[in-house]
This record gives structure tokens, C-alpha cells and sequence, in this order.
């Protein structure tokens, strides 16, 4: 027993011994330790060398007081960059280590850490929120400093967020405006603090926009010798003159060059046919039902006043509104077929009653037989093989789907009993026939067995009535097809991984699209260009950039980019080899993401709204008060735009609350149209300027049988009332003003405001994801154009065909953000797991909107799944 407490005595003495030492010994350390860093050298931005020296010369020299101390010093009257500030925590973050270490260890053995550690430990840990009060001092301060500068610099004093954003010293500052913001008196008040402020030699500044005529504007108004505005092309063309002693030829006349490709190909009897199948079978998708409802933004109890435009009239030579694009191909096919038929006409026998409006079957055909004039009728139905209809059916009548289908199936059974009766001719079609036949193969045998004459219309008569050589439909469609190679050549892709992406979408449309109408004109593009030994201005682009990638020509203190919005990718890799150096250029990159247009020359809105991924650590500044318009367009249209979510959010305001602009909807019937502008234009001042914008440049149609036109140089004008007003796309209107906007055509239509064409789902593929909503490009294109006005835009509309943008507005009630978010698992492919569940849920007796909510999918993929697992 005495031993075991000898052992005992033993082993507690010399762990106290042990303790003691320890203890003695990290006392010593954290001595040591505070003496080191209190002796640490103060920080310094200058190389090794040049400290070096200074340490020679002032052996005495300043030495570390405190964290805070040092960065006051060291930066003192400077604002600390995203990259000065990582290099000032990397300087003390080894002797931070050493001190965390020796903390945790004091901790154990129950030590007071000495103050000093404990403030170095506690200072470290406080360098970003140090870093930014010493910022918030400085830029405070250089915006008193310099008030006067900023006053004066420009004809009108810079406002408040324009001096905050010139300022900036971060490593990449983005710029957010917004339309009438005054964005080039923020990049001239830049350049000017920067040469007279900062004293910045004017070689060291690079300056880019994005058209000759903005480069030069720019130029013009700094009247600073040495400084000179670029697009991006004109930098890579002399970046590849200089380099190579040889000046590139380019193809400056792209757009010609493809529809020459365009319309050499249509020699080719295959490319004409995939053309017209195209407008024939895929303009559309026919079996998202769901999201072509949302598009059309309607109920189905209101679909009459939501009609699409057939292709083709009817006998009597009268356009034909259908309510469903199945119908809008029914059309198509009998007039290719050279069918007579009408729509929607009254049944040749009374069925009307006190409960029940006159019966009218979809189309009545009409044919000579033995000399008799014969009548004979076609319906189509929305169902499917299993007579089921699309789920949205449901919804639309707030219904149960199972309610819904044996409403609708009721009255099948009612049409074909009428006609049983009366002993009429009816033939029938389903919405069957158009996912698993030919429709158009199975029309005209339907129609040769019942002894309807057949004058089939060839594939060149076909093209000619779809797209007529010259015309806007046509001219729209090579836009489309130039869209999509330019995003191709912009994005770095090629055609063959695009197309592989939509293989493995399982997108058969796409995929058709691709493979046999842009893939043969982009091969053609590229080969003519060879051929010419030519390079078009995307090429420029990639050949500079390589050049500055290996040689590095030029270096740069400073690149300050103007309409940052329609920047590409090729472009964006260009921008960052022209920035390397040591150190890196400063970006200052303006632009409003509201106003992304110009995706069809390649821009990509992602390179914008996520600039910080894509660039860095980035200081963010919002121009956000408006000199051109006020309410209650300002709420309206900012409204408008931010429906899409992926657009930066902004809080606009006008500079002046007794600014007043309003915004105007005008329907008017087709045949007072012009009459309807004239009126328009007549109720304005004659003292105040007036704009006519289109969408396209064939808007303007109908005005040149009516009224007089001239042409002078590029710019186009109509003498309205005895005024001459002029005409211009909303593209070419951008960065320009008047006292009031008419805007034309804002119709439901291929070619109405928004354009269906420009918007094809095709464009995604070569797009990123911030830019696939619905009618994106074309809802940033509808704000460009109601912005220009500075006391009234006025947006005329047939009034029977209101765009979707025209009834956001006059009916916002019946808008939710649904109508405009695709939903998620849309292009989800189905598993095997995915259909045994479903199957397990529908023989349980779930409802199909129950299976919907469950698995996380629209209620017609569920309707459409089960058709095919229940065979």
C-alpha cells in the first residue's frame, strides 16, 4: 500500500514538474514572441530591393507599431485595391500563425497571453473591416478634395454615385447604369481625373467602345492629346498589323455574304426542304403544351381573343386566326395540299339553342364532284391516343383534370352525333397524329379516300409562299441563322459540339435545325472567307488575342470600357490577355445589362451580371438616376424589365420629381392604321421632336403607301401632318432621345414585338443560362425602345392581336412570374426509377396533380409519360 502511494506521490511530482516547465517555457515563448513582433518590419508596398536599401540607409527606420497603424501608414491617402490587401494579410500571416498556434497552447495551461499577441491576434482578424474604414476615409476624403474638379470637369456637375464610382481604385470596377444615366460623362469624367487628377499618362489608358461612331464620340469630347477611343476591332486589327507587318483583310460586309450562302443553298433541293419543314414542323415545339400555353399567356375560356395567324388565307383569299399551332399546321397542310376550305364556319344545319350558340366545326372543305359543289367538314382534337386531354385544360377552367376531359370528351361525342344525324362527311384528326404520324401524309390520304381532288404544291412553290425571296420573313429567318453562327464563332464552340449538346438533350428539333439548315451555311461561311483570304471581325478578335497572349505588345495602367453589356466571350478572353502585365490593368467597365441587345453580334449578358466570376474581386457601383425620363415610366418600365430575375436589380429615379413622362397604349383597327399615326402625330407640339421605331425595318410598310418618304444617307424619314419625323429600328435608336416615341407593331405575331423568331430555343444552346428567359433579349429590346421618350411613348397594337408585352401592361392581373419561367424539369429526362414510381403513384388512384406536386414536373409531363408507359 505504501508503495503504490510512493508511486503515486512520485507520478503527480513529476507531472507538476513537468507543468511547471512547460508553462515556464511558453511563458518564454509568448516574451519572445511579443518582443518579435513588436519589431516586425512595417509594411511596404516597395520590392525587396528597394527595402533593402532603405534598411541600409535608416538602420533606425520605422518600425511595426499595430496592425491598424501600419495600414494607415503604409496606405496612407491611398484606397487599398482587392490585391493590396490580400498582399498586406499575406505579409503578417505567418507571424499570425505563430501567434494562433501559441494562443491555443497558452489556452491549455491556462496562460494570459501577453496584450500584444492578443491585440496582433485580434488586429489580423479585423484587416477587412480595417481595410474598409480606411477606404471609406480616403474615397470620403478625395470627394471633398476634389468637389470643385468634379463640378467643373464636365459642362454638368458629376451627381453623386458618378464621383463615387471614378474614384475607384479596385482591381476590376463594374459600372452599372442605366438608360439617360449619363454612362459617357462617367467614363470622360474618369479619364479626365485620371490624366489631370492622378497625373496618368494618357499612352497608359486604353479606351474601348463598341462602334466606330461611340469610339469617336469619345475621342472627341476628352480632348486629351495621347488618348484615343477603340472598338475592339480596330485594337485587333492594329494588334495583328503591328505584329505580323501585314494589315488583315476583312470581310466588312458579313451580312451580305450570308445571304448570298443563304440563297446559294437553296439551290440545293435538300436545304430547301429542311427550310420549309422547319416552318412546317419545328417552328414550334408541339408537345410542350404547358409552355406554349404560358407564352400565349391566356386562359383557355378566353383563348377566341388569343388567336395565331395562319400562313396561308382561306378560299375567299381572308387571313385565318386559329386558336392552337396544331390548327395554325392544319392550315399549312391544306393549303399545300390545294384544299378549299374555310374556318370556323357556321354548320349548313341549325343546332343552336337557348343554351347553346350556333355549331362551328373547325374547317369546312369545299370541292367540286360530278359537276355538285360538295361540303364536307375536319375536326381536330386535343387528345391524345388515349382521348385524354393536355393537363392545362384543367387548369385553365379551375377544375379537377378528370372533370376537364370528360367535359371535353362529351363534347366529341356531341360533334360526331350531330353529324351522324344529318348525314354530313366529317373527318377527324387528334393531337395523336401529330406526335406519332406524318399529319400531313395522313390529310391527304384521308382526303383522296373521300374523293377530295388533290393539286399538291411542290417544294419550291411551298418556299416561295413561306419565305418570298426579299421579303421579312425571309430577311428575319437569315437573321436567325447569322445569329446563331456568330454565337457559335463569339462563344469559342464549335457547330459539331453544339450539335452534340442537343443530341444529348434527346432535343430532335434542335438537333434538326442545327444539322441541316446552320450547320451547312456555317461550313459555307467559313469556307468563303478562306477562300478569299478574308477574316471576319470575330477572327480578329482570336488571332489579337493570341498574339497578346504569347507576346504581351502593349501594357496598360488603366482599361476603361464603354457599353460593357454587349460584351462576348471572344472578347472577354481578349480583354484579359490585354490587361496582364505587372501589374495588371485597372478595369472600369460601364455598361446597363437593361439594355443587352446585340445578342445576335455574340453578346453575352452572363459576362456582365456575373462580372466577379469571371473577373475577380470587383467593386460594384450603381449609376442610377435617370436625366432623360421620369414617372411614371420610370416605375413602369423598371418594373418590366426586372420581371426577368437574372437582370440586375436597380432602384431608378429621375433627377427631377416634376419630371413627367408617360406611356401610352393605342390599339387600332388594320385598316385606319396609318390614319390612327397620322392622329398620333397631329395631337403632338409641333415644337417637339417625334421618333417612329420598329422592331424590324420593314415596320414601316404600310406608312410608305400613305405617306411621303425621304432618304438622306443612312437615315430615313415620313412627312406625317407636314412633319418630318424619322423611322428607326429600336437597335439603331439606342443612345438616342426625343420628346416623344411612337412605337409600331407591338402584335402578336412571328415578326411582331416580341419576334418568335429571334427568341428560337434553338439560340441556348449557344447561350448561358442567364439569358434563357422567356423573350429575354427581346424584353431588354421593348425597355430600350419605351426609354427613348422624354415626355410620352406611345405603343400602337392591333387591337385584336395585342402583343404578350402589350397585355403585361394593360393586363397585369392576369400575369404572375409563372407566365414566365419554363418549368424546371422540363427537358428532365425520364428513368427507369422516374417511371416506376409514377406508375406505382397512378395505381394507387393519385390524381395527375397530385403526381405532378410529387415528383417535382409539369402536370402534362405526367399526363404525356403515362400515355406512353400505358400501352
Amino acid at each position: 500500500m505504501n508503495f503504490l502511494l510512493a508511486i503515486l506521490i512520485c507520478v503527480v511530482a513529476t507531472s507538476i514538474v513537468i507543468i511547471v516547465t512547460i508553462r515556464k517555457r511558453l511563458k518564454n515563448k509568448s516574451k519572445e514572441l511579443s518582443e518579435k513582433l513588436n519589431h516586425i518590419s512595417a509594411y511596404s508596398e516597395k520590392s525587396s530591393y528597394e527595402q533593402a536599401q532603405e534598411r541600409l540607409s535608416k538602420l533606425k527606420d520605422v518600425v511595426f507599431a499595430d496592425i491598424p497603424t501600419d495600414l494607415n501608414n503604409g496606405f496612407y491617402g491611398k484606397i487599398i485595391s482587392a490585391t493590396q490587401e490580400k498582399k498586406f494579410i499575406n505579409y503578417y500571416k505567418p507571424h499570425f500563425q505563430e501567434a494562433y498556434s501559441l494562443l491555443k497552447k497558452l489556452e491549455v495551461f491556462n496562460i494570459t497571453p501577453s496584450e500584444t499577441i492578443t491585440k496582433f491576434i485580434n488586429d489580423f482578424g479585423a484587416i477587412n473591416k480595417l481595410v474598409k474604414q480606411h477606404n471609406d476615409t480616403v474615397i470620403n476624403s478625395l470627394l471633398d478634395t476634389y468637389e470643385d474638379f468634379f463640378d467643373h470637369c464636365l459642362k454638368y456637375p458629376l451627381d453623386k454615385q458618378q464621383r463615387r464610382s471614378i474614384v475607384s481604385e479596385e482591381d476590376n470596377c463594374l459600372v452599372v447604369s442605366s438608360a439617360g444615366s449619363g454612362k459617357t460623362s462617367s467614363i470622360v469624367g474618369k479619364v479626365k481625373y485620371l490624366t489631370e487628377v492622378k497625373d496618368i499618362a494618357p499612352h497608359k489608358i486604353l479606351l474601348i467602345s463598341y462602334t466606330n461612331k461611340a469610339a469617336a464620340e469619345l475621342t472627341e469630347r476628352m480632348t486629351t492629346d495621347g488618348l484615343k477611343g477603340y472598338t475592339f476591332h480596330k485594337l485587333a486589327i492594329d494588334i495583328i498589323g503591328r505584329a505580323t507587318g501585314i494589315k488583315p483583310s476583312i470581310c466588312d460586309n458579313t451580312d451580305a455574304l450570308f445571304i448570298d450562302i443563304y440563297h446559294t443553298l437553296l439551290e440545293n433541293k435538300a436545304f430547301k426542304n429542311s427550310v420549309v419543314e422547319y416552318f412546317i414542323d419545328y417552328q414550334t415545339y408541339e408537345t410542350d403544351w404547358e409552355r406554349r400555353k404560358n407564352e400565349r399567356q391566356e386562359k383557355l375560356s378566353e383563348q377566341k381573343n388569343v388567336q395565331l395567324k395562319a400562313m396561308f388565307p382561306d378560299m375567299d383569299g381572308r387571313a385565318i386566326y386559329v386558336k392552337s399551332e396544331q390548327e395554325q399546321k392544319i392550315c399549312f397542310v391544306l393549303s399545300a395540299l390545294g384544299v378549299k376550305f374555310r374556318y370556323e364556319e357556321p354548320y349548313e344545319h341549325q343546332l343552336a339553342d337557348e343554351m347553346h350558340s350556333q355549331y362551328r366545326p373547325d374547317f369546312s372543305i369545299y370541292f367540286e364532284q360530278a359537276g355538285v359543289t360538295k361540303r364536307i367538314y375536319l375536326e381536330h382534337f386535343g387528345v391524345d391516343e388515349h382521348s385524354l386531354v393536355p393537363a392545362w385544360f384543367a387548369k385553365d377552367k379551375n377544375i379537377t383534370y378528370e372533370e376537364a376531359n370528360q367535359k371535353y370528351n362529351d363534347g366529341i361525342t356531341w360533334k360526331k352525333a350531330a353529324h351522324e344525324k344529318f348525314n354530313t362527311q366529317l373527318l377527324v384528326t387528334s393531337s395523336t397524329d401529330f406526335h406519332y404520324s406524318n399529319i400531313r401524309a395522313k390529310l391527304k390520304k384521308m382526303l383522296e379516300d373521300v374523293g377530295v381532288p388533290i393539286q399538291e404544291k411542290t417544294d419550291e412553290e411551298l418556299y416561295d409562299l413561306v419565305l418570298p425571296k426579299g421579303s421579312k420573313q425571309e430577311k428575319a429567318f437569315i437573321r436567325l441563322v447569322v445569329t446563331f453562327v456568330t454565337l457559335v464563332k463569339s462563344s469559342c464552340k464549335s457547330v459539331k459540339e453544339v450539335l452534340k449538346q442537343a443530341k444529348n438533350a434527346d432535343d430532335e428539333r434542335s438537333v434538326f435545325i442545327i444539322k441541316n439548315i446552320f450547320q451547312p451555311v456555317y461550313e459555307r461561311y467559313i469556307s468563303a472567307l478562306s477562300d478569299s483570304n478574308q477574316i471576319d471581325f470575330t477572327d480578329a478578335i482570336l488571332q489579337a488575342t493570341e498574339i497578346c497572349r504569347t507576346s504581351h505588345p502593349v501594357e496598360y495602367d488603366y482599361i476603361i470600357v464603354d457599353e460593357f453589356q454587349d460584351i462576348s466571350v471572344d472578347r472577354y478572353n481578349f480583354l484579359k490577355v490585354l490587361r496582364e502585365g505587372n501589374p495588371p490593368a485597372k478595369l472600369y467597365c460601364v455598361g446597363d445589362d437593361w439594355q443587352s441587345i446585340y445578342r445576335f453580334s455574340g453578346s453575352d449578358m452572363a459576362l456582365f451580371n456575373q462580372f466577379p466570376e469571371y473577373f475577380g474581386v470587383t467593386e460594384i457601383n450603381k449609376i442610377e438616376t435617370t436625366y432623360r425620363f421620369g414617372e411614371p415610366l420610370v416605375s413602369l418600365s423598371s418594373h418590366f424589365i426586372q420581371r426577368n430575375k437574372a437582370q440586375i436589380q436597380k432602384d431608378i429615379h429621375s433627377f427631377s420629381s416634376e419630371m413627367k413622362t408617360e406611356l401610352e397604349f393605342h390599339s387600332y383597327d388594320r385598316r385606319d392604321y396609318c390614319n390612327t399615326i397620322g392622329q398620333l402625330v397631329a395631337s403632338i407640339p409641333s415644337d417637339k421632336s417625334i421618333f417612329l421605331l420598329g422592331r424590324y425595318s420593314f415596320d414601316d410598310y404600310y406608312l410608305s403607301f400613305i405617306y411621303q418618304s425621304i432618304k438622306e444617307g443612312n437615315r430615313f424619314f415620313y412627312v406625317i401632318g407636314g412633319r418630318k419625323i424619322e423611322f428607326l429600328t429600336v437597335h439603331k435608336s439606342k443612345g438616342l432621345e426625343a420628346d416623344y416615341v411612337i412605337l409600331l407593331q407591338c402584335n402578336k405575331d412571328t415578326y411582331g414585338f416580341p419576334s418568335l423568331v429571334s427568341d428560337d430555343p434553338v439560340l441556348n444552346y449557344v447561350l448561358t443560362k442567364s439569358d434563357q428567359f422567356p423573350y429575354g433579349e427581346e424584353r431588354r429590346l421593348f425597355y430600350v425602345a419605351i426609354t427613348r421618350a422624354k415626355m410620352k411613348t406611345l405603343v400602337l397594337y392591333d387591337k385584336r392581336f395585342p402583343s404578350v408585352f402589350v397585355n403585361e401592361f394593360l393586363h397585369p392581373e392576369k400575369v404572375s412570374e409563372e407566365n414566365y419561367v419554363k418549368h424546371p424539369n422540363a427537358n428532365k429526362r425520364w428513368t427507369r426509377k422516374a417511371d416506376q414510381f409514377l406508375l406505382k403513384l397512378h395505381s394507387e388512384g393519385k390524381s395527375v396533380k397530385y403526381i405532378a406536386a410529387k415528383m417535382g414536373r409539369s402536370q402534362t409531363s405526367i399526363v404525356m409519360r403515362l400515355n406512353k408507359l400505358i400501352q
